[in-house]
């Protein structure tokens, strides 16, 4: 389709053709109703121009060229009757907008001052490769286009059989081309997929694809799920504004429902805002849910958001698939400030439980949490200070009540030693003030009832690298490099940590990620304490065809015992068990990275988390493994019979997790397709498969995707699911879902 200013400068500038003939740059006479400047010159270029002075009419011919306002008209013969004013361009008619956009036509007549037009054999070229012929059309005031017998389409044409029909086009009786508000209406219109009609409509309309947002109707999608029955969803896009849109997609299905899915979206100066809301029958109740997000600078150092998660119930958000399979929700609000070396963050968190599993009294409500984190510049020996600084208050009806304020500073130096062995000195205090409630409720089963302590604890520790690399030319660069930490700190012992409420260290996981940490426990509210050394071998090949193999095995020695861990967490006894990874990329199609840990005493298996990838684009196969001797998902569930979990966790913990999971993936020329699996080897049952295919060319996609979750989410025993989507370039996507 075409701007108004189009069909206006073809007139524009054969009106100017009939002033004075050898002019090149002349005035455009007034237009009134276009944009276009009355006083902006037309630059013209022709074989031949001529004037009969009897008839009053003005002839250019032979490659015709006017510019104007950036706008270029080309035709073979351009007249002016200056009597009626009636401006004729004929053969190889073409007008191109600045932005590349060009209409043609075998055949144009304009009028009644260059508001009105009529052409035969249309044919335009608009934005997103979009193209629309017509046997014909008129113009009416530079505001209207009515054309008949159309052809649209956003396909390119075949190469070599241009006259093939493309992937899709729109075949209607009659289109208007509303050019004010750039929308399009097509009466009697007919979808053709390869040349073969597949659903008519009496009516449609769509914005012109030069727009970005346009209010409207969108695409309607159907569907058919075991919960909704079968659904109908017709969303409404709103242009509120330059910053600010609403959509609305009014759901209604034959076992649910009525529902209405709104989504308000508004962009400010400093910040955005984004609001989704739902409402409608679900189960024979009212169900709703609102997602807020919100986000504000203040100033260029200061930000402020907030996030609002709040549902009815999680049947609602499953049936009407607006979060399916939540267990929780998080709302929070904070605010945020940024500087050189240095971080702070003030916020409140609640916690909404959407399960059977989840207790809505036994989930904390964190407010304040604030957050500080310093490291200054190099000092003149290329020392660093560092400083991390927290408090925070956990609420919970049923449950331990927390109130701890703590902070780390820090100094770390580096070390350039002889025989090229660098290192790092680096000496840390933790303190920490607690004041605690119910401590022998979850999460921590205390055998006291509350407690008010401080505590203090400060490492010192001496890393040493003494890396060997040697060049080998066309073999690449060998690399080995031992690796050792000394860390001193006081031996605290398990009294002292039964003391403190557990909020940071629940999860711990030994492995060559934390090897070389001050404190393997992943928070501060439980500490190592006691002298150790950490020692590693590190070895690396790397290939200059781009192979490589990265190589690391190592352990820790304690000098006293720490029964605060965990059975079977590998840091029980004086030496822990061994942690290590093999990378290893022999070609650039095959790649595989492994995780390890290793009893140190029989070298069996306690941890391993391997994935291996094969193939390129075309096709890629993704397989996974892990095992673990333990299960931490069940501790802090329920107390243990001496009220310390550490030293007798439940049953369950000793239960082993294993799993596999695997994926295939490939893409052939406009196909992909692609597959996956997750299955416990445990249960011996599967937890999800999944598998797609789609097409896709130059205006047109299509994609089917089914997915099926074996594991029971809250009580539902499994779900299936299956979408396919069609998308169509300009006009948008339809889908059909079934769950």
């Amino acid at each position: 389709m075409t701007r108004t200013g189009k069909f206006l400068l073809l007139l524009a500038a054969t009106t100017s053709l009939a002033g004075v003939a050898e002019a090149q740059q002349l005035p455009l006479s007034p237009t009134g109703g276009n944009n276009l400047s009355k006083n902006a010159p037309v630059s013209f270029t022709a074989d031949t121009v001529s004037y009969d002075k009897t008839g009053n009419i003005v002839t250019a011919t032979g490659h015709v060229r006017a510019i104007q306002n950036g706008q270029t008209l080309h035709a073979d013969t351009v007249t002016l009757d200056r009597t009626t004013n009636v401006a004729t361009a004929s053969g190889h008619v073409a007008l191109t907008q600045p932005g590349g956009e060009t209409v043609y036509a075998e055949h144009a007549v304009l009028s009644q001052g260059m508001k009105d037009a009529v052409l035969k054999g249309v044919a335009a070229r608009l934005a997103d490769n979009a193209r629309l012929i017509a046997n014909g059309g008129e113009r009416y005031n530079g505001e209207i286009d009515e054309l008949t017998k159309v052809v649209y389409s956003a396909c390119d044409l075949c190469k070599t059989d241009p006259r093939a029909a493309p992937t899709w086009q729109i075949k209607a009786d009659h289109v208007t081309r509303d050019l004010q508000h750039k929308i399009i209406e097509f009466h009697g219109a007919t979808m053709e997929f390869k040349g073969v009609p597949v659903f008519y409509v009496p009516y449609m309309t769509e914005a012109d694809p030069s727009v970005k947002r346009q209010s409207g109707f969108m695409i309607p999608s159907i569907g058919a799920t075991s919960r909704l029955g079968f659904f109908v969803t017709t969303p409404y896009y709103w242009v509120l504004g330059d910053s600010s849109d609403l959509t609305l997609t009014p759901i209604i299905g034959s076992k649910e429902g009525p529902a209405l899915h709104g989504e308000y979206r508004r962009a400010f100066n400093r910040g955005t805002l984004n609001i989704i809301a739902s409402g409608g029958r679900d189960r024979g109740h009212f169900g709703d849910a609102v997602f807020a997000t919100g986000t504000f600078d203040l100033n260029q150092d200061w930000r402020a958001g907030f996030q609002y998660d709040r549902a009815s119930s999680a049947q609602y958000l499953d049936d009407f698939t607006v979060l399916p399979n939540a267990s929780y929700l998080t709302s929070s609000v904070y605010l945020e400030g940024f500087s050189a070396g240095s971080y702070a963050r003030l916020d409140a968190e609640t916690f909404q439980g959407l399960v059977s599993s989840v207790d809505q009294n036994r989930l904390p409500i964190v407010a304040p949490y604030g957050q500080y984190h310093f490291l200054s510049d190099p000092d003149a020996i290329g020392g660093q200070f560092s400083l991390d600084a927290n408090v925070f208050n956990v609420y919970r009806k049923t449950g331990t009540n927390t109130v701890r304020a703590a902070a780390e500073p820090g100094y770390s130096v580096p070390l350039m030693l002889p025989a090229g062995v660098v290192g790092t000195a680096r000496v840390q205090l933790i303190g920490a003030t607690y004041s605690t409630g119910k401590m022998f409720e979850q999460p921590n089963y205390s055998t006291i009832n509350s407690n008010n302590v401080s505590r203090g604890q400060i490492y010192g520790a001496v890393m040493l690298r003494w890396p060997w690399l040697r060049n080998g030319g066309s073999l690449g660069s060998q690399l080995i490099e031992p690796e050792v930490q000394f860390v001193a700190s006081p031996n605290i012992g398990i009294t002292q940590n039964n003391r403190i409420p557990n909020e940071d260290s629940l999860d711990l996981e030994f492995s060559d990620a934390n090897l070389f940490d001050l404190n393997h426990y992943p928070g501060i509210d439980r500490l190592e304490g006691g002298e150790r050394v950490d020692y590693a071998l590190h070895a690396a090949w790397y290939m200059p065809s781009g192979s490589s193999i990265d190589f690391l095995a190592g352990e820790s020695y304690r000098f006293h015992k720490n029964y605060d861990f965990l059975p079977g967490s590998g840091l029980t006894g004086n030496a822990s068990d061994i942690v290590g990874h093999l990378i290893f990329t022999p070609v650039q199609w095959f790649n595989v990275a492994y995780r390890t840990r290793l009893d140190h005493s029989s070298l069996g298996v306690r941890m391993i988390d391997t994935t291996a990838t094969v193939g390129t684009n075309a096709l890629s196969v993704t397989g996974g493994y892990l095992y673990s001797n333990t299960n931490p998902y069940v501790l802090y569930d329920t107390a243990s019979t001496n009220g310390q979990v550490t030293l007798n966790p439940p049953a369950g913990y000793f239960v082993p997790r294993q799993e596999i999971i695997a994926s295939v993936s490939s893409n052939f020329g406009p196909w992909s397709l692609g597959g996956g699996m997750q299955r416990n080897l445990q249960t011996g049952k599967f937890d999800n498969v999944s598998a797609n295919v789609g097409w896709q060319n130059d205006c047109f996609g299509a994609s089917l995707i089914f997915n099926k979750r074996f594991t029971s989410y809250n009580l539902d025993h499994g779900d299936t699911a299956v979408l396919l989507q069609f998308t169509f370039k300009t006009l948008g996507n339809v889908g059909f879902s079934a769950i």
